[in-house]
């Protein structure tokens, strides 16, 4: 990337693959000293095809699909902020649930995208990562997420192209 220049996120054209995490920890982690290991299990896990990004002045936009499994897919619009030199670009997103099983789902990401040079001004995305909280179960479960976990769970995420 070009010194004092800002970049924008390629994502089309790329199949990357989504999996979140939960921080759970024993006993014994919860009393530890900082810096710490902690436990975790995986949350959630799927493929995600995002379009092409527009831009708007210093930010972007860009829609598309997660799916988890055949029938289980969150539509996804996402916003962030140009990457300026060697610094990430930022990623803000919501997952909803339009039909079948997910229908009145949300979810809400926030995190950092990476990428390597593509072209003068622009970044190929090599991966995104975050956090990713629960905001609103499906219309069957109103008061759980589709994973059977209360609103307001929060984890980890992390995006990364498949190729």
């Amino acid at each position: 990337m070009a010194a004092d220049a800002t970049w924008f996120p390629l994502f089309e054209f790329q199949d990357y693959t989504y999996e979140s995490f939960l921080l759970i920890p024993t006993r014994e982690e919860s009393g530890g000293p900082g810096a710490t290991a902690t436990s975790m299990k995986r949350w959630a896990g799927g493929d995600l095809m995002l379009g092409q990004a527009m831009l708007s002045g210093e930010s972007y936009t860009v829609g598309g699909q997660l799916t988890f499994a055949p029938g289980v897919e969150l539509a996804v619009t996402a916003r962030g902020v140009l990457g300026r030199e060697n610094e990430p670009a930022c990623f803000e997103a919501t997952g909803s649930g339009t039909d079948g099983r997910t229908k009145g789902a949300e979810y809400h990401l926030s995190g950092w995208v990476f990428s390597e040079p593509a072209a003068p001004g622009a970044g190929r995305v090599t991966a995104i990562y975050g956090a990713v909280r629960a905001v609103k179960g499906p219309d069957a479960r109103p008061g759980l997420e589709l994973g059977g976990m209360p609103l307001g769970t929060t984890g980890s995420f992390v995006i990364r192209r498949k190729s």
